[in-house]
């Protein structure tokens, strides 16, 4: 039933087309979704205990730079380069002192990504930079309960201001507060909306970032005890990839969002060790409301993956919290045969994991590659309807990859001492 109606949704859905708007207002034609125009905006924090590491990686031996931005133009502004081993780092501190704020990272080539790497004392976060900018997106997994502390990061890099619409739902139903609507991010600036503040004691909140005029790109920071989740809002689709690292399998929940106004039925295949079982678990999202799915449950100990079909767009995170801290991440809406993984690795103590998974009906070889001044690479056998969960190659890297002839999604996990992040892959089109 769910997979016909599938069918259908997506049909109705192939005429529409989003016009995404350039960084500089011109008279081009739209960027294509297959080829993104080689920037990326990235959140930033540095002071309070925190410090941002941006990591490249690329397909190309290029230039590019990081320039900081707040208050309406550019406060700080460094060159980098990609090299032979197509990766490259650059640490905040080096560009501007900011507090939280934003980066404009202009890449060698349409096939890069950048990656933040927030890093404290006791917490750590990671997250790829977004590209492009869509005119309404979703954010779920974080509350307001406790001591716990859910921010909204909007980015604005562009020329002119942006108006945002917050539209949230909690379990109390809509919320109302004035200050959720109409909100401006001036040009090239960012806005924190602390929704702590604003709509404390929510243990459940889905959100949709719509932008009224001109482009914001939106992040959430979730903080629980010390520790702090940082990742971005998505565009609504009706297929979700979410790989699941086995560390976290026992804790982790399925967060399904959803902007459309009535309910929205979904059903959930299940990447286990024997295989993908379809219709695992059917279920309903409340309209404009959240559906969490608790992975525990399924009695999973090892690495597996989910794949969430709706009959209506929806969003899916996966969120691990326990008292360690928080980690929160995306899926992907489609497999693909090469993955970027900007910023992974580059966290102290070389500790984590790439988790792989094969939605493909063959089995694929995979090559990982740590990418780093001297780059290392391994390969692994990854059979059909499977997941593979590794160890990270030997080192500190600027970033890893992933590549295969075979449908695979890729997801990086950092480890610390003090905490974990997750962070979902890039996906790279075949050149």
């Amino acid at each position: 039933m769910i997979r016909a109606l599938f069918a259908l949704t997506v049909a109705a859905l192939a005429a529409t087309v989003l016009i995404i708007p350039v960084l500089e207002p011109t008279e081009t034609d739209p960027v294509s979704a297959i080829d993104p125009p080689p920037v990326a905006v990235c959140p930033v924090e540095e002071g309070s205990g925190r410090s941002t590491t941006v990591g490249i990686a690329s397909s190309v031996n290029g230039e590019g730079r990081l320039t900081a931005f707040a208050g309406g133009g550019p406060v700080g502004s460094t060159q980098f380069s990609t090299g032979a081993s197509g990766s490259a780092t650059v640490a905040l501190a080096d560009v501007a002192a900011l507090g939280t704020a934003a980066g404009l990272a202009e890449l060698p080539g349409p096939q890069s990504a950048a990656g933040s790497l927030l890093l404290g004392t006791e917490s750590v976060a990671v997250e790829s930079c977004v590209a492009t900018p869509v005119q309404q997106t979703l954010l779920a997994g974080g509350a307001t309960v406790s001591d716990e502390q859910y921010q909204i990061h909007l980015m604005n890099p562009y020329a002119g201001e942006a108006l945002v619409d917050l539209i949230v739902q909690s379990e109390s139903g809509l919320e109302t507060a004035p200050m959720l609507r109409g909100i401006s991010v001036p040009s090239r600036s960012s806005s924190l909306i602390d929704l702590s503040e604003v709509l404390p004691g929510r243990e459940t909140l889905s959100i949709t970032v719509e932008a009224v005029s001109g482009s914001v790109m939106a992040s959430g920071r979730y903080g629980v005890g010390v520790d702090v989740a940082l990742w971005h809002s998505v565009a609504p689709a009706l297929d979700w990839y979410v790989p699941v690292p086995a560390s976290g399998a026992a804790a982790a929940d399925l967060v399904i969002s959803t902007g459309v106004s009535a309910d929205v039925e979904y059903q959930l295949d299940v990447y286990g060790p024997e295989g993908v079982v379809e219709a695992s678990q059917e279920g309903v999202v409340p309209g404009r409301g959240v559906a969490v799915v608790s992975l525990g449950e399924l009695g999973f100990e090892v690495a597996s993956a989910m794949r969430v079909v709706s009959t209506q767009p929806v969003a899916v995170f996966l969120r691990t919290k326990t008292d360690a801290g928080v980690a929160i991440t995306s899926g992907a809406t489609a497999p693909a045969s090469r993955w970027l993984l900007p910023a992974a690795g580059l966290a102290p103590g070389n500790t984590g994991s790439t988790v792989i998974l094969n939605a493909g009906l063959d089995d694929a070889t995979v090559v990982v590659t740590a990418h780093r001044e001297q780059s290392e690479a391994e390969q692994y056998l990854v059979a059909a309807g499977t997941v593979l969960e590794v160890d990270p190659i030997e080192g500190n890297a600027n970033a890893y990859s992933v590549k295969s002839e075979g449908s695979l999604v890729a997801l990086f996990v950092t480890t610390t001492p003090t905490g974990t992040a997750y962070s979902i892959g890039v996906p790279i089109p075949d050149e």
